[in-house]
């Protein structure tokens, strides 16, 4: 009875541990390295994201230079059309996928920006780590085939550094960096 009570009480522990609750906020900027990275993005990209037990999930993209931020929701493959990530050559299958919330903030504008002529916009993350780069990579939804979507860039990011999460303002580039290894050029 006493190693069934014990039992319980770790799975509960573990179940706090891992719920949205414990999830700690973060921010991570990353500077434009592939050719569709650096004429969608300019100066970067930076993802505010919740860092898990065992993942990360993005909430927001912002471009680092210029005011303007997409809110995120998660995506699942079918979302894609037929076969999803798996029936596009080229794409990192493996990728967490978002999708890009057009109704609020400047959601249409990165789907007008990342894929042109397309209403929707996924984007599919490589994964998210201190020190690491990313991939993003662009999804629209296709005009020409209705119900499937395309690719629309790839898009790949050196990091860069992680900010200090803003108190009142946005995040100021001289003085807002929490790893000063890697803080502002």
């Amino acid at each position: 009875m006493r190693g069934l009570a014990l039992a319980l009480g770790a799975a509960a522990a573990l179940a706090v541990a891992a719920s949205p609750a414990a999830a700690e906020r973060r921010m991570f900027s990353y500077d434009p390295i592939s050719p569709d990275a650096k004429r969608l993005t300019g100066a970067g990209l930076t993802v505010l994201f919740e860092q898990g037990l065992l993942s990360a999930r993005p909430i927001k993209v912002l471009a680092t230079g210029v005011p303007a931020q997409a809110l995120l929701r998660k995506a699942g493959p079918k979302d894609l059309g037929k076969g999803g990530l798996a029936s596009m050559p080229g794409v990192d299958t493996d990728a967490a996928l978002y999708e890009v919330n057009g109704t609020v903030e400047q959601g249409k504008v990165y789907v007008r920006a990342f894929c042109p002529g397309s209403k929707r916009l996924w984007l599919s993350f490589s994964r998210i780590a201190l020190r690491h780069d990313l991939r993003i990579q662009a999804f629209g939804d296709d005009p020409k085939a209705a119900g499937q979507a395309r690719l629309c860039g790839t898009l790949d990011f050196a990091y860069r550094g992680e900010w200090r999460l803003p108190t009142g303002g946005p995040p100021d580039p001289n003085e807002d960096w929490t790893d000063s290894l890697n803080g502002p050029r």
